[in-house]
């Protein structure tokens, strides 16, 4: 089945399934999920309304590594000379301030 992803508008092309046979087969399409990579999308009355998509795996870095990291991250990043004249209780109004636009 065709799939138009409105968040990306793309053309993506996956297998779907209704949500009875997802309900009755969700053992099947993990294991299929898992062997294949794919995702499967569920519908829903023909409309889509989830994904079925296999975990991402992340690796985890070790603390000192992270640091290091972090460290190198923080030393790269060029000061912006205006934020750098203002005092700590120019920045908090700052902060509070944008806040109140989210």
């Amino acid at each position: 089945m065709s799939y138009s992803d409105h968040n990306y508008d793309l053309e993506v092309i996956m297998r779907s399934v209704g949500v009875l046979e997802a309900k009755t087969n969700l053992s099947t399409l993990l294991d299929d999920v898992l062997e294949s990579g794919e995702p499967i999308l569920i519908t829903r009355h023909g409309k889509p309304i989830a994904r079925l998509a296999p975990e991402t795996k992340r690796r985890r870095l070790p603390a000192a590594e992270l640091a290091v990291r972090t460290k190198a991250f923080r030393n790269q990043q060029i000061p912006d000379p205006d934020w750098s004249k203002m005092s700590w209780e120019e920045l908090k109004v700052v902060a509070r301030d944008e806040d109140h636009y989210r």
